[in-house]
């Protein structure tokens, strides 16, 4: 099941809470992410994988939203890990 949130911080805030058991990855947009500076992607990248948690952006999903998966549903095609 895929779960929306406004933000990534707001994404991770909600697995840091266990509301979200048992998923494995987060998708955010490419272009927001490429907007970041490396020093906020590193920090991203690093909370994410502290929480055992597979990061990835992808050019066909909005700015306006993130989306948490299961580690066992298919990435789309145009996902790439950051």
């Amino acid at each position: 099941m895929t779960h929306r949130f406004h933000s990534l911080d707001e994404a991770l805030a909600e697995i840091d809470a266990g509301a979200l058991a048992n998923m494995g990855r987060v998708v955010v947009s490419w272009a927001w992410w490429d907007a970041l500076s490396e020093a906020q992607r590193d920090a991203y990248r690093s909370r994410c994988d502290a929480r055992g948690v597979r990061l990835s952006a992808d050019h066909q999903i909005s700015r306006h939203f993130v989306e948490v998966s299961g580690p066992d549903d298919t990435p789309l095609s145009s996902e790439r890990n950051t």
